[in-house]
């Protein structure tokens, strides 16, 4: 079965919450060499310096993977790169640097990607890890919405009949726990006054742990699977549209 964050072009971001380590951007550069150092063309870097402060770096690569450190936070996500080609009598063409792929292949890369990313952060083996979270973001026209969304929307707005020309919602949700964890989604659906723009949405599931977890190999492997399992799941039910269905609401209120 085809996710719906696949037919849409969804694109992922893969995202730690760390405790606080105030390492210089020099040092994160330097930790993350082995990320870097393969980014090359000919005699050419293939990727940018997006953003360096005191203890902040953010790099986008030419294949469309950006890496983000920062004292508490790290994440890595994929977004569309594309640069203006010279052509031989006629005007510059956009070249696409990036290789578009479906989410649900994109999202275990990118995840794999912050794994290797983590473990060689400055002073990875003493510090551990509360939250990691993954981020579906769509551009999407209203008419191609999943039905599960446009009941969302239907559902906000009946206070007021329906929701205005722009609109801006965001509603964070818990969703479960386990033993030693507990799950949330943030959902975040922007549309803008101009008709002409696409509507923005955004599934943020975080996974929350009581205690910190260390930054290991199997730790962060067995988290980056499970709440990929998890997340995928949840963006399907929202798509589908069960949780907003009436009927059921006051079934489960009633409960």
């Amino acid at each position: 079965m085809t996710s719906w964050c696949d037919k849409l072009a969804s694109v992922p971001t893969v995202g730690l919450a760390l405790d606080f380590h105030f390492a210089g951007s020099d040092t994160i550069l330097t930790a993350l060499t082995h990320v870097w150092d393969p980014l090359v063309e000919g005699q050419k870097a293939r990727f940018e310096l997006e953003k360096l402060e005191a203890f902040t770096v953010t790099i986008n690569t030419h294949d469309g993977f950006k890496y983000s450190v920062e004292p508490s936070k790290a994440s890595v996500s994929f977004n569309h790169r594309m640069r203006p080609k010279a052509v031989s009598g006629g005007a510059p063409v956009m070249e696409m640097l990036s290789q578009p792929l479906p989410f649900t292949e994109l999202l275990p890369i990118v995840n794999k990607k912050l794994v290797e990313a983590a473990l060689a952060l400055p002073g990875a083996k003493g510090r551990h890890f509360r939250r990691y979270g993954i981020v579906s973001s769509t551009p999407v026209a209203e008419d191609d919405l999943p039905p599960g969304i446009r009941r969302m929307l239907d559902y906000m707005g009946k206070p007021w009949g329906k929701l205005d020309d722009a609109f801006s919602l965001q509603v964070t949700a818990r969703l479960g726990k386990g033993a030693n964890f507990y799950d949330r989604c943030v959902h975040t659906i922007l549309r803008s006054d101009d008709s002409q723009d696409l509507m923005t949405v955004m599934f943020d599931y975080q996974r929350t742990y009581n205690e910190g977890q260390p930054i290991t190999t199997t730790a962060l492997k067995e988290t980056a699977a499970s709440t990929e399992r998890a997340a995928l799941k949840y963006f399907e039910e929202i798509a589908e549209g069960d949780r907003f269905d009436e009927v059921n609401i006051r079934d489960e209120v009633n409960a």
